[in-house]
């Protein structure tokens, strides 16, 4: 394959992959995925949706205050301003590609999750939004011209000069491995939660990106902070736990031990919504004390 010089290669089909390919216009992009478009890794799974301070009683600066809050002020603060300043800008982008948000009337419905302080989760298809968003999403990759799009195929290797990203060896169909040249090399393969023996995650998040990075010589951050989802279905299962949507938990589901009792009470200021590693610790208490803990929906 003849490639332009300032050909960008992007490997990962998820939404990272994808909004990295879009924006990316009208630069030519090879997109690389080891799944089908619109399905595999992550994104599909996710249920939530994404927050945004829309709401006409809801700000930027009360969005960065919970989330710095959340990160128990380790965050980077100024990614933290140019993520909330951004994020209403984001959605928009998202639904000028064909994302249909699910709406209240003549405005967005807006979902409460762990860690804010209101409403303000944007939200698809109720609690299937990484799935509305993938779709959207590798539809508009399909349709855009400056992108050409390769799957199933998957990393083999990267090649280096003099220090610098200068190829990538792609397989496809167990076929050998291909050479390719490439300017610019961003992986957005997803992360390492399928290493642990209890995840939500899908077996391709193996960590096999990072792996790769870090054999070039790339500088990992944070790779300390692993967040855990508080509640997925304990069954006895190979593979990713069914995940239970945090706003269950929005809607005043709450999370209690064998006897009924409500286990966060009186452990964190924001009871069942406190932000996810405190909830997941607690979870994580009163399984090491022998007591299992459940989700009521009753209500």
């Amino acid at each position: 394959m003849n490639l332009p010089a300032n050909r960008l290669v992007v490997v990962g089909t998820g939404v990272a992959g994808l909004v990295t390919a879009l924006s990316a216009a009208p630069r030519p992009v090879l997109l690389v995925g080891g799944s089908p478009p619109g399905s595999g890794g992550c994104t599909a799974l996710a249920q939530g949706g994404i927050a945004a301070a829309m709401a006409f009683d809801d700000s930027a600066a009360e969005h960065a205050r919970d989330t710095l809050a959340a990160g128990a002020h380790h965050n980077d603060h100024d990614a933290v301003h140019y993520l909330v300043g951004d994020a209403g800008r984001a959605v928009r982008w998202l639904q000028a590609q064909g994302v249909v948000f699910d709406r209240d009337g003549d405005g967005l419905q807006l979902g409460r999750e762990g860690g804010h302080g209101c409403s303000r989760i944007v939200h698809a298809g109720g609690d299937a939004s990484g799935q509305a968003l993938l779709q959207a999403l590798a539809d508009a990759a399909r349709r855009a011209p400056h992108i050409t799009w390769r799957a199933p195929a998957w990393l083999d290797a990267i090649r280096l000069c003099d220090g610098r990203v200068s190829g990538v060896a792609l397989i496809e169909a167990w076929t050998p491995p291909q050479e390719l040249e490439c300017a610019e090399l961003v992986l957005a393969t997803g992360g390492c939660g399928a290493l642990f023996a209890a995840t939500t995650n899908p077996a391709s998040a193996d960590g096999n990106g990072l792996a790769l990075a870090l054999a070039c010589g790339a500088r990992l951050r944070d790779a300390e902070f692993v967040q855990f989802h508080p509640t997925a279905m304990d069954v006895e299962q190979e593979g990713a736990l069914p995940l239970i949507t945090e706003a269950l938990r929005g809607a005043g589901a709450r999370l209690v031990d064998d006897q009924g009792r409500a286990v966060m009470d009186g452990h964190h200021a924001m009871g069942d919504l406190a932000p996810r590693d405190h909830v997941a610790r607690r979870v994580w208490e009163c399984r090491q004390a022998g007591t299992r803990v459940w989700l009521d929906a009753t209500p």
